[in-house]
């Protein structure tokens, strides 16, 4: 059955690519009727959509006047990226033990046609925010294979905000070449059932993640 979109996911999928993209400033403070005047819509799913990114932390919502978006700093990166290390190398470690399910070798699969197919096909856009995308399901995988719950909602909360900062740097078409290379050994490290070569890949690609963006960003 194909699954009707309520306005309120809508909302919030507007709002979250305009933050990610910069589109929308923190220095800024936006109403939700003005968002609501702009959508078309009523202030009731700008409101839900308002609150679901309060909490994911992408914005402060400041009572009476509306709300900003909230700034992402390298120092938010560095625990970011910490966390995420740790989350997804227990993911990876889950999937390589599960490989041999039905469930294992259907995301074996998904990661070989994410790094092989769908993310070269879209270094020709003109932005990178379907890339960024692609990059966000790559990692998802792992994580969506352990069937924990909390792990899902903390990865995808971290990995919004980490696009937040990312997408500046993702400007020019080398590190998204770059990555989709990273991504290939974690994918490959999984299929040979390397648990530590996986883990080191992953290690390996974060770290070039954060040496990026700390040349970008302000402490």
């Amino acid at each position: 059955m194909i699954k009707k979109i309520s306005y309120k996911d809508q909302v919030y999928d507007y709002l979250k690519q305009a933050i990610i993209m910069g589109e929308m400033k923190t220095s800024e403070i936006y109403s939700e009727q003005m968002i609501a005047d702009k959508l078309k819509v009523s202030r009731t799913p700008v409101r839900e959509a308002v609150l679901q990114l309060r909490f994911e932390n992408l914005i402060d919502v400041f009572s009476g006047r509306g709300f900003s978006v909230r700034p992402i700093h390298f120092f938010d990166v560095q625990q970011i990226i910490q966390a995420r290390t740790a989350i997804e190398g227990a993911g990876l470690r889950a999937l390589i033990i599960g490989l041999d399910t039905p469930k294992g070798q259907e995301t074996l699969q998904q990661m070989e046609k994410c790094v092989k197919q769908d993310m070269p096909a879209k270094l020709s856009d003109e932005n990178n925010y379907s890339f960024m995308q692609l990059d966000k399901s790559f990692h998802m995988l792992s994580i969506s294979f352990t069937g924990n719950e909390f792990f899902i909602q903390i990865m995808n909360m971290m990995q919004t905000r980490l696009e937040q900062a990312m997408f500046k740097a993702l400007d020019k078409q080398k590190r998204p070449r770059d990555a989709i290379g990273e991504h290939e050994k974690i994918y490959l490290a999984v299929s040979r059932r390397d648990t530590d070569g996986a883990i080191s890949a992953l290690a390996d690609h974060m770290r070039m993640t954060e040496f990026i963006l700390k040349e970008k960003m302000d402490d």
